[in-house]
């Protein structure tokens, strides 16, 4: 077990102020407060976003062990949270090629040219704990407002991270899934 630091990714959308978070990250209270808000005359809609929600709203800690489908509850205030993501380290690494000769440039289709060096150790590598579908990004049991909330339903084969609109006074609560087959916390040699 490592602690391991969590992202919560979006943006923040205000016709006036700082969006207000309460969020809890299993069973755990992550924030309680303002977050980095882009005040604006009109909220736009996910489709309308002027960037992509990517955004690190909120870092906290959690541990490597903590896997699974984990409970999570987001409430806002004072405009609307695009949800995007929980962003965590070892998730991976990052592996480069590096000539065997200094003379000599890398031919990717001849092994011999180069070797495999580790240039991003997993402790600094932040990625997705999951690997997305086409029926899932990681969250699952979907509620708004104690309802159940079915969002993205025409997806169809498009795989990635979907952006979910939490607006003022609406309560979203969720599991997402944290692949314990994705917690790399040695690099291969």
């Amino acid at each position: 077990m490592v602690q391991r630091i969590v992202k919560l990714i979006g943006s923040a959308y205000a016709i006036s102020g700082d969006l207000h978070v309460q969020a809890t990250y299993n069973g755990a209270e992550i924030l309680n407060g303002p977050v980095t808000t882009t005040v604006t005359d009109v909220i736009p809609d996910v489709g309308q976003l002027p960037a992509p929600a990517l955004n690190e709203l909120v870092l906290f800690e959690t541990t490597t062990d903590a896997t699974g489908q984990i409970p999570v509850i987001i409430t806002v205030t004072g405009g609307t949270l695009f949800f995007t993501n929980f962003w965590m380290n070892y998730t991976g690494f990052i592996k480069e090629r590096q000539a065997t000769d200094p003379d000599t440039p890398i031919d990717a289709n001849d092994p011999s040219t180069y070797i495999w060096v580790v240039t991003g150790q997993s402790d600094s590598y932040y990625s997705d704990p999951n690997n997305n579908t086409a029926e899932s990004d990681g969250v699952s049991n979907l509620t708004k407002n104690g309802e159940p909330w079915e969002w993205r339903v025409n997806v169809g084969d498009r795989v990635g991270d979907w952006t979910y609109p939490i607006a003022s006074g609406e309560t979203v609560t969720f599991d997402f899934f944290v692949d314990p087959a994705k917690v790399a916390l040695v690099v291969p040699d």
